[in-house]
């Protein structure tokens, strides 16, 4: 069976599985299609996450990839005591304003805390939002949630 995989607003590829195929397969196919290590890969199909072993999509079914944060993705280092890496430039450079523009008000202590907040509260934002919620979100140029 042929499925398609799509990064969000990237490139997208299609897989040939059978259709006893285990997700553990899949991601194996797309890690040589899209060179996304397997430990990186979240498959979404239907707004649910792939994570039992039968794979349950359809022929010609489109499956969502969104790729985790971590190992081998650059980005901004994670703010003291946060768990969590923010993985892209423009991240950086938002944190790095915020951070500026902040301290020109505020002593350095005040600005750590109030952008640590804001990151934590930003990165629950991201992780409560599903992914017709990202769609919307980017195709507003990150505008309206």
């Amino acid at each position: 069976m042929r499925l398609t995989v799509k990064i969000l607003q990237g490139s997208e590829c299609s897989v040939n599985v059978s259709e006893s195929s285990k997700v553990c397969e899949v991601k194996a196919c797309v890690e040589q299609a899209l060179n996304v290590p397997v430990s990186s890969q979240r498959l979404v199909y239907k707004g649910k996450t792939l994570s039992a072993e039968e794979l349950g999509v359809s022929d010609g079914g489109k499956i969502h990839l969104m790729v985790k944060k971590g190992e081998g993705v650059t980005g901004v280092p994670p703010a003291p005591g946060s768990s969590h890496t923010p993985a892209s430039a423009p991240a950086l450079d938002f944190f790095m304003q915020l951070d500026s523009f902040l301290g020109k008000h505020l002593t350095q202590e005040q600005t750590d805390k109030v952008v640590n907040e804001f990151r934590k509260n930003c990165q629950l934002m991201v992780d409560s939002m599903n992914f017709e919620d990202i769609e919307r979100f980017a195709a507003s140029n990150c505008t309206k949630f």
